[in-house]
């Protein structure tokens, strides 16, 4: 094994404990859970109702808490292979698709080189994983290889940092790598501490001048738990391309691996109680100015049939 090897495999046991940590933390929280799973729907990847029954569907990367399988297998999935790096995750994973029984099996692989035959998954899906490996379109290729024909890839991507915010995380995430008292800040992050300085700061407030009717509660619900594990997501995570992908170069992978009717999807992600419920509206209209300036080329959720 050489150097790069050896760099590339701890970059990814790093990534893999990280989500690991936040899956846990997704698990306990019954409503961040459920929001998770109710993303994902027929509707969502542009497919006939009653799509996925009887399917055979492979989750790749599925992290600790599998909330897409159990997504897939709620919409009627036959089975659903879930997958991720090594098999530290597979307790929670396990516990969380228990009551599918034997619809739901658990398996240790790597996008960048599946043990898995050809031509064996009608739908495979990998959400928010290539941008963590060695080689994006190896992996994608690897994802095709193992779908069906006449069935349907599908991956979500961070694009271009060109986006004000994505510039943001990128800036907070070197910060978070070179800044021991930084770094400790993000790891610590908690909803008592939030509540801490919320208190203090409205209390300060009121001192020279009176809190307006009804802000407080607003003020306060921009931000929960679920807002904070985003945080920890998108700054703990040691990742090896800073969303240096387009959205034309996504769809180029698709193409070069044979694959039609590829398009660009999107939906209005609802269930958001903190200050993301306000950028919902730019999840949906990626392609709107004030989203291309906050987000760039944003999160790319692209599917593709093979033929």
């Amino acid at each position: 094994m050489d150097r790069d090897d050896s760099y590339n495999e701890e970059l990814e046991a790093r990534t893999r404990q990280v989500f690991d940590a936040h899956h846990r933390e997704q698990v306990e929280n019954p409503d961040t859970y459920r929001r998770l799973v109710s993303l994902l729907s027929d509707e969502y990847f542009q497919l006939p109702p009653d799509w996925f029954k009887g399917k055979q569907v492979l989750d790749a990367g599925c992290g600790s808490n599998a909330n897409a399988s159990w997504a897939f297998l709620e919409l009627g999935a036959a089975h659903v292979h879930s997958v991720d790096l090594g098999s530290d995750w597979m307790d929670v994973a396990d516990a969380a698709l228990a009551e599918f029984g034997d619809r739901s099996s658990l398996g240790s692989e790597n996008v960048l080189g599946l043990s898995l035959k050809d031509d064996t998954y009608d739908f495979v899906h990998c959400a928010g994983v290539l941008h963590h490996t060695a080689d994006p379109r190896r992996g994608h290729s690897e994802l095709v290889r193992v779908t069906k024909p006449g069935g349907y890839t599908f991956v979500s991507v961070m694009a271009n940092g060109k986006g004000l915010l994505y510039q943001f995380f990128n800036l907070m995430r070197d910060r978070y790598k070179q800044d021991e008292e930084f770094r400790a800040a993000i790891d610590n992050l908690s909803m008592e501490g939030v509540n801490a300085s919320m208190d203090w700061l409205l209390t300060e407030k009121n001192k020279h001048e009176p809190i307006e009717p009804g802000a407080e509660p607003v003020l306060r619900g921009l931000i929960d738990a679920d807002l904070l594990l985003t945080i920890k997501d998108r700054v703990q995570a040691p990742t090896y391309h800073d969303f240096d992908f387009t959205e034309e170069q996504i769809a180029q992978w698709f193409t070069d691996a044979g694959c039609e009717q590829v398009e660009r999807i999107t939906r209005y992600t609802y269930g958001f109680s903190n200050l993301r419920r306000f950028l919902a509206p730019m999840y949906l209209h990626y392609d709107h100015p004030l989203a291309r300036f906050w987000f760039g080329d944003g999160y790319v959720q692209m599917i593709g049939r093979k033929p």
